[in-house]
């Protein structure tokens, strides 16, 4: 049976980190009326092509009080986004890298192992 979901796991180097009773009350309740940490990683990919929706960023930004990593991840994409507008010819400029052959194998075969 799958563990039910934890807004705010152990680790969670987010602001509120369920210290005390009625902060783990107030986690759960963020927990459960916004969107869990999927959902934001969808949305912040949807909010990379348009804006998105006040409500929507009012929710996000709540979830952010109980969850530092997907407040990481959506300054990560901004950091991309404002990246790639400084230097778009660059950008198209890069090779695409492709691994060797015997270094695909040697992965396979380390996967393999720690099954």
């Amino acid at each position: 049976m799958p563990e039910p979901y934890n807004p705010s796991p152990a680790g969670n180097p987010s602001l509120l980190k369920r210290r005390s009773w009625p902060e783990t009350q107030l986690v759960k309740f963020i927990g459960r009326h916004t969107p869990k940490c999927p959902e934001v990683v969808r949305i912040l990919s949807q909010g990379m092509d348009k804006k998105l929706p006040l409500r929507t960023r009012l929710l996000l930004n709540v979830h952010y009080l109980i969850c530092r990593w997907c407040q990481r991840y959506s300054e990560q994409l901004r950091y991309l986004r404002k990246f790639s507008r400084r230097f778009p010819e660059q950008i198209s400029n890069l090779e695409v890298f492709t691994m060797p052959p015997d270094a695909k194998d040697r992965i396979k075969r380390q996967l393999d192992n720690h099954r």
